[in-house]
């Protein structure tokens, strides 16, 4: 399950300009939404300028409208920038200590909740341009994960046990009767009490298929666990432990499915792991960069279509990995090595000075992520175009090319 919500924070940037270490010149002035330890921020990849400050923020699942959030001491303020130029189209603030959290896919609608941790009640508000919509106060130990597509529901994850949770489940809340309700099932049934899926390994990374109206989240590290399906048909003897699967939750018929990856999927470290999807929907694929191995997904049948060694291993470490607009192109990254690896055509494998944290495409261009900056390199053989400083990066998250 992209963890689920891989949207974190950023601050300081402001002064990046007045540094001493200038970026090089890039190929073009691109807009790098990059994550820091204190959070989100959008900065130009050309001057080194943040053109959106620094603050605890999430982003649309189209990247097209940024919103964060501030505590004034007395209540929290909103803030929506709309990207990539980062000027401000909605604010306001509401009462109580809150954290966004999730942005419908339209940027209409923010989800926030209660601040994180062990809790036995959490409040979730939704608000919009105008200000508070949906205020519940609901039991239990509650994340918000994504809107529906009608903004009617809100789906989160459920925590068990509250107070010292060890596991979790998808649930959704209706807005309209301010109710916590469980999932569908694929066929459109209401998921019977007992058998609601609750996971306990690592949601690794999430994508989001606006094609299809889903999100994808890799899960690794899933030991005994039984989908949904197993609990009501019986478990499966060719799935009898699943180390490792894809969590598909389909926000407009609110059913969830999960798509079982074999092995040596999920054997090895959870960070090892990546998800990519095309921006054409045609294209889903995960990576286990420790054991070198591609496994490749139908987005619509929900099934996999092939496993593969990959063209050249990746070093160990935390894995990313981008698919081309088209599918064409996987490019994935983990320790010190980017490998990119066409359909058709020669693979290339080229090194980075430091760790790679995250990549983002743009074109014929690739940022990566380094210690205390992002390079942008040319696609096909990693000569290197420029570097922007980026203090205290966690991430490059994705990249808004220069139109």
């Amino acid at each position: 399950m992209t963890t689920r919500r891989a949207l974190l924070q950023l601050a300081g940037l402001m002064s990046l300009a007045a540094c001493d270490e200038r970026p090089a010149p890039a190929a073009a002035s691109d807009r790098l939404i990059v994550e820091t330890t204190d959070g989100l921020a959008v900065v130009d990849s050309t001057t080194g300028r943040a053109t959106v400050p620094a603050g605890p923020s999430v982003v649309t699942g189209d990247w097209t409208r940024l919103v964060r959030t501030d505590w004034t001491g007395k209540g929290t303020r909103l803030a929506t920038h709309e990207l990539p130029g980062g000027e401000v189209v909605a604010g306001g603030t509401l009462r109580d200590r809150l954290e966004a959290r999730v942005v419908s896919p339209d940027g209409r609608l923010v989800a926030l909740a209660s601040p994180k941790g062990p809790r036995s009640r959490t409040t979730v508000v939704v608000a919009d341009s105008s200000g508070e919509r949906v205020r519940v106060d609901l039991p239990g130990n509650l994340e918000p994960e994504a809107f529906d597509a009608t903004g009617q529901f809100l789906f989160v994850l459920d925590y068990l046990p509250p107070t010292a949770p060890d596991r979790y489940r998808v649930r959704a809340i209706d807005l309209g009767a301010r109710a916590l309700q469980p999932l569908l099932t694929r066929t459109k049934s209401v998921v019977p009490a007992g058998a609601e899926e609750e996971m306990r390994g690592q949601g690794r990374q999430s994508v989001y298929d606006p094609v299809r109206g889903q999100l994808f989240t890799l899960y690794t590290h899933q030991p005994d666990h039984l989908h949904t399906r197993d609990l009501l048909a019986g478990a499966r003897d060719s799935a009898p432990h699943v180390h490792a699967f894809v969590h598909t939750l389909h926000l407009t018929e609110r059913w969830a499915y999960c798509i079982d990856l074999p092995e040596p999927f999920g054997a090895r470290a959870a960070e090892g792991h990546a998800i990519a999807l095309s921006e054409s929907g045609n294209r889903l694929c995960v990576v286990d960069a420790t054991t070198a191995t591609l496994a490749t997904i139908d987005p619509t049948a929900l099934n996999v279509v092939s496993v593969r060694p990959l063209p050249a291993p990746l070093d160990t470490g935390a894995a990313t990995a981008l698919l081309t607009n088209d599918g064409g192109t996987l490019v994935a990254g983990a320790g010190t090595k980017v490998l990119v690896s066409p359909l058709s055509g020669s693979p290339t494998r080229w090194s980075t000075p430091t760790a790679v944290r995250g990549l983002a495409l743009a074109g014929p261009r690739v940022y990566v992520g380094q210690d205390g900056a992002v390079t942008a390199h040319e696609l096909t053989n990693g000569q290197l175009l420029g570097r922007t400083p980026v203090p205290n990066l966690v991430a490059v998250r994705h990249v808004i090319p220069h139109p």
